[in-house]
C-alpha cells in the first residue's frame, strides 16, 4: 500500500518508462554491433579503405535521411492500429530486420570463406601481396615466421604489414567475386530500410508516454536501456569477434535471435494505448496539458522554427564529430594504435560506462540548470576528451590506459547531449506531430552519419589516420555555436527535490 504524498507533485513513471525502453534496447544492440563490426567487414573481408568504406556506409544511411521522417509521420496517422500506432511499426520493422541481417551474414560468410582459402591467414601467401612484410621479418630477425607466432610476438610494425596484406588479399578476391560484395550491400539495404521503419515509431514511444516536464528524465532512463543494449551488443562480439580470422556469422545470427527476443518481451509486457491514457490522464491530472497542443494544426512559430532549425543543426554537427571517431574506431584502434579486437570492446565498454556514469547527473542538471544549458555542457566535455587521442600512438606511454580513458570522458558528454536534444525538438511538436518531429531528430542525425564516415575517410587518407579527431573537435565546436543560439525547447528549472523524486513514482 501506497504511503500519502507530503506534496503530491508529477513525477515520472519509472517502470513505464523502462517498458518502453525495451525498444531502445533493441536498436542500441544492433547499431552497437553495426558501428563495430561493418567498418571491419568492408575493410578486412572486401579490401575497402578507409574513404571507401565510408562512402558504402553513408550511401546505406542516406536512405534513413528520408525514410526516418516518412515513418515517423506514418505512424503519427495509424491511430486506428490494433496492436498501437507505434508498436505496429516495431512489430514487423524487427522481423524484417532479423531476416535480413541473416541474409547479410551469409554473404559475409562466403567472401570469408574465400579469403580463407586464398590463404589469408598463411605468411607465405601474404608475403605476396605486402613484400615489405618479408623485409619486416628479416629486419627483426623472427625465427618463427609462423601467422599466430607473428600476430603475437611481432610487434605493431610486423601486424600492421600482415594486416595490409590482408586487405589486399581481399581486395583482389573482392573484384574476382564481385558479386558477393553486391550481394552484401543489396542486404545491407533492405536492413537499413527495415531498421528505419520502426526507429521513429520506437523512439517517438517515450514522449508519447511521458509528459513534457519529464521528459529529459524519461530520455536518460531510455538512453539507460540502450547503454544496456549497447553493452549485450559489446559480449556479443567480445564472443563471436574475437579476431580477424573469426567470421562474423554467429555474431550477425545472435544479433538477430537477440532483436526477436527483445520484441516477444516488449509485446507480452508494454499496452502502448493504455500507457498513452495514462500520460494524458496525468497531464490532466497537475495541469500540464500544452495549451498550444490544443488548438489543432495551427503552424509552429517563426520563432519556435528557427529553434528547430538550430537544434536539429546541434543534433547534426554533434554527430558529424562524434561518430566521425565512432564509424572509424575500430579499424583505428587496431591498425594505428596496435590494439587487438577485444580490446576494443573494451574500451566500447568503458564509452558506455561514461554514459551510463552521467545519466543521473545529467537528470539533474537537466532539471536544474535546464536542457540547453547541459547540451553545452556535454559538447565541451567531448570536444575536449577528443583533443588528446590526436597526439596518441602506439608507442605513448600507457596508451592503452589514456585512449579509453578519452573515451569514458567522450561518453559522459555524449549522454548530455543525446538525452536532451530529443527531448528539445519534441517539446516544440503537439501530440499529432511526435512520430514526425522525432523523424525530423533522426533524419540529421543519420543525415550526419551518412556522409561523416566518408568525409573523415578522405582526412585520415590523405592527411593522418590520427587527423580523425581533430575533424570531430571541430565539429563538436560548432555545434556550442548553434546551440548558443536556441531560444526554444528548454525546461524550466525545477525547484530542488531529493534525488530518487526525479525517478521514482514512489515516496
Amino acid at each position: 500500500m501506497k504511503k500519502e504524498r507530503a506534496n503530491d507533485t508529477l513525477r515520472l513513471d519509472f517502470k513505464r518508462t523502462i517498458l518502453v525502453g525495451f525498444a531502445f534496447f533493441g536498436i542500441m544492440c544492433f547499431w552497437e554491433v553495426y558501428d563495430y563490426v561493418m567498418p571491419l567487414i568492408l575493410n578486412r573481408r572486401f579490401g575497402l579503405n578507409e574513404w571507401q568504406y565510408g562512402l558504402i556506409m553513408g550511401l546505406d544511411n542516406l536512405l534513413a535521411i528520408f525514410l526516418l521522417p516518412f515513418f515517423g509521420g506514418l505512424s503519427d496517422k495509424a491511430v486506428n492500429a490494433k496492436m498501437g500506432r507505434r508498436t505496429t511499426f516495431l512489430f514487423w520493422g524487427t522481423i524484417a530486420a532479423s531476416i535480413s541481417l541473416i541474409i547479410m551474414a551469409l554473404f559475409e560468410f562466403l567472401q570469408f570463406q574465400k579469403i580463407m582459402e586464398a590463404g589469408y591467414n598463411n605468411i607465405e601467401v601474404l608475403i605476396g601481396y605486402n613484400p615489405d612484410l618479408q623485409t619486416i621479418i628479416n629486419t627483426l630477425d623472427i625465427a618463427d615466421k609462423g601467422y599466430d607466432s607473428l600476430m603475437a610476438n611481432g610487434g605493431s610494425e610486423v601486424v600492421q604489414a600482415i594486416k595490409a596484406a590482408q586487405i589486399a588479399l581481399a581486395g583482389e578476391l573482392a573484384k574476382d567475386h564481385v558479386w558477393i560484395l553486391v550481394m552484401f550491400i543489396v542486404a545491407l539495404l533492405l536492413l537499413l530500410i527495415s531498421m528505419a521503419s520502426y526507429r521513429s515509431p520506437a523512439i517517438s514511444l517515450m514522449p508519447d508516454v511521458t509528459p513534457k516536464p519529464l521528459r529529459s528524465q524519461a530520455n536518460a532512463l531510455i538512453t539507460f536501456m540502450g547503454g544496456a543494449g549497447g553493452l549485450v551488443a559489446i559480449i556479443l562480439y567480445k564472443i563471436f569477434a574475437k579476431n580477424a580470422t573469426q567470421n562474423y556469422f554467429w555474431l550477425f545470427f545472435t544479433t538477430a535471435i537477440v532483436l526477436l527476443i527483445i520484441l516477444v518481451a516488449y509485446m507480452f509486457t508494454v499496452k502502448e494505448k493504455k500507457f498513452v491514457e495514462m500520460r494524458m490522464a496525468e497531464e490532466e491530472k497537475y495541469q500540464v496539458v500544452d495549451e498550444e497542443e490544443l488548438e489543432g494544426n495551427e503552424k509552429l512559430p517563426k520563432a519556435k522554427v528557427i529553434s528547430l532549425f538550430l537544434i536539429l543543426m546541434t543534433v547534426f554537427l554533434w554527430f558529424m564529430g562524434y561518430n566521425a571517431v565512432k564509424s572509424h574506431l575500430s579499424t583505428y584502434a587496431t591498425d594505428t594504435l596496435a590494439f587487438d579486437q577485444g580490446f576494443v570492446g573494451t574500451i566500447s565498454i568503458l564509452n558506455g560506462a561514461g554514459g551510463a556514469i552521467a545519466l543521473l547527473p545529467v537528470s539533474l542538471l537537466a532539471s536544474k540548470l535546464g536542457r540547453k544549458k547541459t547540451v553545452i555542457i556535454g559538447i565541451i566535455i567531448a570536444a575536449l576528451a577528443f583533443i588528446p587521442c590526436f597526439f596518441m600512438t602506439a608507442k605513448t606511454p600507457h596508451v592503452n590506459i589514456l585512449f579509453p580513458l578519452c573515451f569514458l570522458l567522450a561518453g559522459f558528454g555524449m549522454v548530455c547531449v543525446n538525452v536532451n536534444t530529443l527531448p528539445m525538438v519534441t517539446e516544440l511538436s503537439k501530440g499529432s506531430t511526435v512520430g514526425k518531429y522525432t523523424g525530423y531528430y533522426y533524419a540529421f542525425s543519420m543525415s550526419a552519419q551518412a556522409v561523416t564516415p566518408a568525409f573523415a575517410g578522405i582526412f585520415m587518407t590523405n592527411i593522418s589516420q590520427s587527423s580523425v579527431f581533430i575533424y570531430a573537435s571541430v565539429f563538436i565546436a560548432l555545434a556550442l555555436v548553434t546551440t548558443v543560439f536556441i531560444k526554444h525547447g528548454d525546461n524550466k528549472p525545477e525547484k530542488k527535490k531529493k534525488i530518487l523524486e526525479y525517478f521514482s513514482d514512489e515516496d
